[in-house]
């Protein structure tokens, strides 16, 4: 009688669990410091949450460590559905092949949805002469090794994409390393480096304003935000994309139905013209994809890294 007994507490707990889901705070683990872009979307995301969960969502910030600090934390969390996380690229695509060793592994954390995928620019300095890739492409070929560009070092999104073209298109770029995105991108309005990759919310002022000339986009599609902007394949360079894109993950074996709660949450929130404005204004697209289909995207976006830090020849650190 107890055994039955156990098996029907079983059975019926998981949706007990869901239906009382949240009871209490929630907590929302961001890799990025205050006032980072990740952070002021988080937050904007947090508090409609909140409207409709009926508790807080409460930002924990944890930058640090190529943002493995942030995503152990969570990895290690329970599986309750009260600590969820903004994992992005750089936690489950790129990690795993930089470093020999990492404090968690990414797949314990599981999707749940997509917030926003944002593709890397190329931007030249208005002195460079090429309009286009096509034209960019042949003054490299033209003048080898004379045309630099500015990136956080190797194995950095911006060389690894560079890279790619580089050997796409057999033209010659010498990377110029840096400590920080800040420090190329100023060097870059100053002229002191021809070219560069970065996003769309760092680099659009620069090129409304002339500063910087846009030449291409690493993504299927142009950007809404920049429709202007050609993409890479339209010049003819294919199977090369690079994009900064941010999702919420929870811990392995949160059940199912809070994942659902969650999931269905979030897809209301994106929908909101104030979060989904926020979102296009800065070069990104607007998530809100299934669990299923987030999971399918992350691994498609890993096979990408692997192969691009491989042809690198990046060792892991």
């Amino acid at each position: 009688m107890l055994f039955r007994s156990l098996l029907l507490a079983a059975a019926f707990g998981l949706p007990a669990q869901a239906q009382d889901y949240p009871s209490r705070p929630i907590k929302l683990i961001v890799a990025d410091g205050p006032g980072s872009v990740s952070d002021v979307r988080a937050r904007a995301i947090a508090a409609k949450m909140q409207e409709g969960l009926g508790q807080p969502v409460v930002i924990e910030n944890k930058p640090g460590g190529s943002m493995a600090i942030a995503a152990e934390a969570a990895a290690v969390s329970p599986p309750d559905g009260y600590t969820i996380f903004l994992g992005n690229v750089v936690t489950h695509s790129l990690n795993p092949f930089l470093f020999k060793a990492l404090a968690y592994n990414p797949d314990t954390l599981v999707p749940v949805t997509m917030v926003s995928a944002g593709p890397l620019i190329l931007v030249v300095h208005p002195s460079v002469p090429a309009k286009n890739v096509e034209e960019l492409i042949a003054l490299a070929k033209a003048q080898p090794g004379k045309l630099n560009y500015g990136a956080i070092g190797n194995g950095s999104p911006g060389h690894l994409l560079m890279e790619q073209v580089k050997s796409a298109r057999g033209a010659d770029f010498l990377l110029v390393p840096y400590k920080s995105t800040a420090q190329y991108i100023q060097d870059q309005i100053a002229g002191h480096i021809n070219l560069s990759w970065n996003y769309w919310v760092i680099l659009g002022p620069h090129i409304k304003a002339g500063r910087l000339r846009a030449l291409a986009v690493a993504a299927p599609k142009r950007l809404s935000s920049a429709p202007e902007i050609p993409t890479l394949e339209e010049a003819g360079i294919r199977n090369i994309e690079g994009s900064s894109w941010q999702g919420i993950m929870v811990p392995a074996g949160t059940p199912r139905p809070i994942v659902n709660r969650l999931h269905a949450e979030l897809v209301r929130v994106l929908a909101l013209p104030d979060i989904r404005a926020s979102i296009v204004d800065t070069g990104s697209e607007v998530g809100g994809n299934s669990p299923e289909e987030f999971g399918a995207f992350i691994r498609a976006d890993r096979e990408r890294w692997k192969k691009a830090v491989a042809d690198a020849k990046v060792a892991p650190q």
